[in-house]
């Protein structure tokens, strides 16, 4: 007795009936058990192992490489529906074959072809590797810290506009949890130079041309990629898609400086999770500017993270900017309280200090990041002292 194999279907209404009676004049083998309204009901019919063949509309715009992968994760062999143009992008997507719509025998053929095809499990997915960078490569400064707004953003900000007074500058944000360069900055929110990324990653190769016709001009060397338009919406950047965006980055500009979210400091599970745009930015940095917020709360979220970085055993460098000190937060020997506190469970760290400064919410009023004309105060005074003392390293 043959054996019989599910077919999800998710295809234009136009071809869907003669596709379906194709395939069921060969009951003998194939079987329609889910016809599907989007592809994450094809990837739960993988999953819940009622289907393992899938007819798919080649032309969907969440057909991504991380959709097949998750497919093929599931055991399932994907046919998709395209002209023969699109047979390249889609091959190289991991479907495997393309069938054009309009023909329901070259459908079902691909299909039986499928099930004699043996099934190879899918690689784990990871970042290709990139195109060598350019000599001198560009470095690239992922902005990250803990949780409870200690100011990560606007220090990113302000960081890449002095960085841009030296040599090209490209600002990110990649913060999928609170994306906020664009507000902060006056910019368009509704259009996210990231999701134009992450949806071109997902497709293939991603260049420095890419990147640069996704960005925003902010000032003479310094552009911006926004984030995204909605946090809800963190599910379209995969970690390998923001390592190709941080790869294409690289090449493209001398100074990279990327916001990221605090991570949750939990051990990630499988799938898709809410760290993995900020982890595979730091896993890809070449430093790492740690923000903690200069109060006894964030000296105490300092620590928690401390303690979770010492365990991925990265050998990335990494610097501690105390933000919004003040007297009255921390006391009458603001520096001195705060050795003693970090010397506690960091005790080589040599950390850097930016005062609390009303100056800060005046420039944030007028959508200007620190170091930009007009935002003189003593919080951009100390930010310049401590980009200028890591330039040589650079």
């Amino acid at each position: 007795m043959s054996t019989i194999h599910g077919v999800a279907l998710l295809a234009d209404q136009r071809y869907e009936a003669p596709i379906i009676q194709a395939i069921q004049a060969r009951s003998d083998t194939l079987a329609i058990v889910r016809r599907c309204a989007d592809l994450a009901e094809v990837i739960a019919a993988a999953r819940a192992g009622v289907a393992d063949l899938a007819v798919v509309d080649g032309a969907d715009p969440d057909l991504t490489a991380e959709a097949i992968h998750s497919l093929r994760e599931s055991g399932m062999s994907v046919i998709a529906l395209a002209p023969h143009g699109d047979r390249a992008r889609l091959s190289a997507l991991g479907v495997a074959s393309v069938a054009a719509p309009g023909s329901p025998e070259q459908v079902v053929n691909s299909l039986i072809a499928a099930t004699k095809t043996p099934r190879v499990p899918a690689a784990p997915t990871c970042p290709s590797a990139p195109t060598p960078p350019p000599s001198p490569p560009g470095s690239v400064l992922a902005v990250w810290g803990t949780s409870g707004a200690p100011g990560r953003t606007t220090l990113a900000a302000g960081i890449a506009t002095i960085l841009a007074r030296t040599a090209p500058t490209l600002l990110v944000d990649a913060d999928t949890g609170n994306p906020t360069v664009a507000h902060l900055l006056g910019l368009p929110v509704h259009a996210s130079g990231l999701s134009v990324l992450a949806r071109a990653a997902s497709r293939g190769p991603i260049t420095p041309q890419d990147v640069a016709a996704a960005s925003l001009e902010r000032a003479r060397n310094l552009s911006i990629i926004t984030g995204l338009a909605t946090p809800h919406r963190w599910r379209e950047v995969s970690r390998s898609g923001i390592a190709a965006i941080v790869a294409a980055a690289r090449r493209g500009a001398r100074y990279s400086v990327i916001d990221v979210a605090a991570t949750s400091l939990e051990k990630p599970g499988r799938g898709a999770n809410r760290d993995d745009a900020s982890t595979g930015v730091l896993a890809a940095a070449d430093r790492i500017i740690v923000v903690a917020r200069g109060d006894i709360v964030g000296i105490n979220r300092l620590s928690q993270l401390a303690r979770w970085w010492e365990q991925q055993e990265s050998d990335t460098p990494v610097e501690i900017i105390v933000n919004r000190v003040s007297t009255d937060a921390i006391g009458p020997r603001p520096l001195a309280s705060l050795q003693t506190a970090i010397g506690a469970f960091m005790p080589e760290c040599i950390f850097h200090v930016v005062p609390e400064d009303p100056g800060v919410a005046r420039a944030c009023l007028r959508g200007k990041a620190l170091g930009e004309n007009g935002t003189r105060c003593t919080a951009t005074d100390a930010l310049e002292t401590i980009v200028g003392q890591w330039l040589p390293t650079l």
